[in-house]
């Protein structure tokens, strides 16, 4: 079964757009490829990357306000100090490191398992790595499923906690997820998670400041506007396109008899290119089922950004809908509430589907942690498979 991820803006090559892209592609084979009836090593994964094509900053971003320039102020009077107190009064709730891993998990025991492996992922390098955490991840999901409430979390602490998860979920299965490298892994993510609990307050005003969501607004609007101003014509399309489009080609020629399925996951902005792909500049391309993730689809129809949007289709909105390109089979869309970059699109497309996830991260970290959670690949697979 093709399975073709489309990234979406502010990505670029380098080690950590290498290493989630190993960790998604482990994820995928092991998780979703195995719930869809397929061998995970007959997956076949395309994951085409237009970055390189996105928006170039001559001057390195130098526009973006540096709270520590010295630039004369316009008058009197700042905000620095309403911000201040914004960041102390949520530094000083629950999230400053005052209740351990383990108490959050007496209270939810397989968010803080799933939290466990989300950090673990993060130090996977490579994509065997990260195929062991995620059969690892689906013997421990198993566990707390069955035991929502282990009787030892009752005595844990938090310095054995993972040899105490380790344990509990050997017994419950002939196949242990713990040993070797794996066990080593989920300490290190365990070590985040510990050390990251007593920076709260400073990484929340990390996600807060000014600068952090400068560049990403810039990001997203500087690879969204190079693409709309070079995305170019059906008979001459622009890089970007000619990237996906051709990866997406490569991906159905490479399907068969026993694998006659194509899969398209776009996330963010990757939604709205595959969109224009899909309706213009190649509508003959079918997809089975395209799954948009933290995407802005449905708002870019609204604003007829497409080559395709009309403004007079459909007649009458917001009662009528736009029909779904005639070659996509299904359209499945995921947003998180606090992921302000993510959009419905069920009432804009009709024969749609929306769906909320919850990422768990705040609103700056949730745009791009749908794929840092193995929860989330456990969702896309019952999805999936429910057709």
């Amino acid at each position: 079964m093709p399975i073709v991820f489309v990234h979406g803006v502010n990505n670029r090559d380098g080690q950590i757009y290498n290493e989630n892209e190993s960790s998604r592609n482990g994820f995928l084979r092991e998780i979703v490829g195995p719930a869809l009836g397929f061998s995970p090593d007959k997956i076949q994964l395309f994951s085409p990357y237009w970055g390189g094509q996105g928006a170039d900053f001559f001057w390195k971003m130098a526009v973006l306000p540096d709270p520590d320039a010295k630039v004369e102020t316009f008058g009197v009077g700042s905000t620095d100090e309403a911000y201040a107190r914004v960041v102390t009064v949520i530094a000083d709730s629950n999230f400053d490191g005052t209740i351990s891993v383990v108490e959050n998990a007496k209270k939810d025991f397989a968010g803080v398992v799933d939290a466990l492996y989300a950090a673990a992922m993060a130090g996977a390098t490579n994509e065997n790595e990260a195929r062991d955490l995620a059969r690892s991840y689906l013997l421990a999901s198993e566990y707390t499923g069955k035991n929502p409430s282990p009787g030892w979390l009752g005595t844990a602490k938090d310095s054995n906690f993972v040899d105490q998860l380790e344990y509990g979920a050997k017994v419950s299965s002939e196949e242990s997820f713990g040993a070797g490298g794996i066990l080593d892994s989920l300490k290190e993510g365990f070590s985040r998670l510990i050390n990251a609990l007593p920076d709260a307050g400073s990484a929340l005003a990390g996600r807060l400041g000014r600068r952090q969501l400068n560049e990403v607004v810039t990001r997203f609007a500087g690879d969204a506007f190079t693409y709309l101003a070079r995305r170019g014509t059906k008979s001459n399309p622009g890089e970007i396109v000619k990237i996906v489009r051709d990866s997406l080609r490569l991906a159905v020629a490479h399907k068969n008899a026993d694998d006659d399925k194509l899969v398209v996951i776009a996330h963010s902005f990757g939604g709205e290119i595959v969109y224009d792909i899909l309706t213009h500049f190649d509508a003959e391309l079918e997809v089975d089922c395209l799954v948009t993730v933290g995407s802005q689809v449905g708002l870019f129809e609204e604003m007829k950004l497409y080559v395709e949007s009309k403004s007079d289709v459909p007649p009458n909105p917001p009662t009528e809908k736009v029909v779904r390109p005639v070659k996509l089979k299904r359209w499945l869309n995921v947003f998180d509430l606090n992921d302000v970059l993510s959009f419905r699109i069920e009432p804009v497309f009709a024969d749609t589907s929306d769906f909320a996830y919850d990422t768990g991260f705040g609103s700056l970290s949730a745009h791009g942690g749908y794929f840092m959670r193995p929860s989330f690949y456990k969702r896309l697979a019952a999805r999936l498979s429910e057709s």
